[in-house]
């Protein structure tokens, strides 16, 4: 076989094409044997487990601006400096607002009946003063206004605000692997949602609330708000919240994500009368010494077209819940090994490789949104962007993100993989994740399909997402897809294809 072949490709099976399917169809180059060396690089003699228990079990949780974030941006660099990478940086964005960190809990229901309380405080708020003990209330508020009726009542109290969660028994089982009929189903657009004002000023209502009820339970010195997981089955789910960032703002009152069962306990005992007695100790920490976040970059330099770009990515950051394996320990290291398997092999890509690992995603894309902002100079220059964030599952394929164009180019360049189960090309959109900073700005942005394994039910934002729910065979086969990936983008004649400019 030969080193270099032109072909046009189906998704499932490559086809030598003939002289009027090649006229319709633009051609990629993919270079076979550097797919074979990519293999076994990828494959034989891979460092993504080292790397993937490094960053979760050693550096842990990565909340932006914490000191494990910090931690984690330093170890990534000092790796790209190791392997000979160029351009190595550690790259503020702005200002981002407060670090924090959890530093102990210890909870118990005292009455009807002693039992541990299930639970983790939410990030970015406060602590308790040591032990408290105290009642259980709920407030059901339906405004703003509402919250009047309960002035004077809450000091010392542990506040229930949402109502209970609704559980049932799973009897359909769930998709952990993609089937590949499932996969080459023909796509139809969803139908367009009208815009609906009433929905919108709903939302804008109920965001209203949420943040009353929280200045209220600080003004009226409530010992701590309890929110139910969004998890069933024990499982603690968890976010945090905006006001603790700021560092003109008191700290928050503590929050606490309890199991769901156990807040439904909690909610019916108060609602029926019966005193619920809790005690708890919170402490949390604030870091104000440097309010900006910062993404770690690093270059494998291009030759003729060195001043092009192909950017592969993934967030850095997580939540503080577990350590952040599945989302996105799994795509940073990832992307870590792509490039460094390009650079075992000595390739020389004709553009320029830059891998970006941000920060502040869970916040709202803010890493990679500020760094396209503040680089219009590149906008022209960076022919793709590439990213992985949905999980631990192995690669199936790639969105096209409505860029009809790209389709057939996907198509050939992954047909190679057919073997390892990459067999899709989805003509759609998807979000939630860095990609998209890259979208809306008219440069072409991509997230790869994987497998869901466990992510939307089990790992994603919970304290369960831990280097136990990795799959390393699987992240080895998305890191040696991704790598040929980028490398063949990265030496065709032509920048990918962009779509029509979004409409701002």
């Amino acid at each position: 076989m030969s080193a270099t072949r032109l072909v046009a490709c189906t998704v499932i099976a490559c086809v030598i094409a003939s002289p009027t399917a090649i006229a319709q169809v633009a051609q990629e180059k993919v270079d076979l044997t550097v797919i074979e060396r990519i293999r076994a690089e990828g494959f034989e003699r891979s460092h993504l487990p080292e790397m993937a228990r490094y960053l979760t079990d050693v550096i842990g949780p990565r909340l932006t601006g914490s000191p494990g974030m910090k931690q984690a941006n330093e170890w990534t660099a000092e790796q790209f400096r190791a392997w000979g990478m160029k351009n190595v940086t550690i790259e503020p964005w702005g200002e981002f607002g407060r670090g924090w960190e959890r530093v102990s809990y210890e909870g118990r229901i005292l009455t009807p009946f002693v039992q541990p309380l299930h639970a983790q405080p939410n990030a970015w708020t406060g602590s308790t003063d040591g032990t408290v003990r105290g009642a259980a209330v709920i407030i059901d508020a339906k405004s703003v206004e509402d919250l009047e009726r309960y002035r004077g009542t809450l000091r010392g109290k542990f506040v229930l605000t949402q109502q209970p969660v609704e559980i049932g028994p799973e009897f359909e089982p769930r998709n952990r692997r993609f089937a590949t009929d499932l996969l080459l189903e023909p796509w139809e657009p969803p139908e367009a949602q009208a815009f609906d004002p009433q929905m919108r000023a709903q939302f804008q209502r109920a965001r209203e609330l949420r943040r009353a009820l929280s200045s209220f339970a600080l003004e009226e010195g409530a010992a701590a708000m309890l929110l139910p997981s969004s998890r069933i089955f024990g499982v603690l789910r968890s976010g945090g919240t905006g006001p603790g960032r700021d560092p003109a703002n008191e700290n928050p009152t503590p929050q606490l994500m309890i199991s769901a069962e156990q807040y439904n306990q909690i909610y019916r005992n108060v609602e029926r009368g019966a005193e619920v007695t809790l005690e708890i100790d919170v402490q949390n920490r604030f870091f104000d010494e440097d309010l900006n976040a910062y993404n770690t970059l690093a270059d494998l330099p291009g030759s003729d077209l060195a001043d092009e770009y192909v950017m592969i990515g993934a967030h850095l950051d997580s939540w503080h819940m577990g350590s952040g394996a599945t989302d996105n320990a799994a795509g940073s290291v990832v992307m870590m090994e792509a490039l460094r398997i390009l650079k075992s092999l000595d390739l020389q890509p004709r553009r320029t490789i830059r891998i970006a690992l941000w920060s502040g995603e869970e916040q709202g894309l803010l890493g990679s949104r500020s760094w396209v902002e503040q680089h219009p100079e590149l906008h022209d220059k960076v022919s793709a962007y590439l990213n992985l964030d949905n999980g631990t599952g192995k690669v199936r394929g790639v969105y096209s993100q409505m860029n009809e164009e790209a389709i057939p180019m996907f198509e050939q360049m992954l047909w190679p993989f057919n073997d390892l189960g990459v067999v899709s090309v989805w003509h759609r959109n998807t979000g939630g994740t860095d990609h998209l900073s890259f979208d809306r700005a008219g440069i072409p942005g991509f997230n790869f399909v994987q497998d869901p394994i466990e992510y939307s039910i089990r790992t994603h934002h919970t304290y369960l997402d831990t280097f136990d729910h990795m799959l390393l065979g699987d992240l080895k086969q998305a890191a040696v897809v991704i790598a040929a990936t980028a490398y063949h983008l990265a030496m065709r004649d032509e920048m990918v294809p962009r779509k029509e400019a979004p409409v701002p």
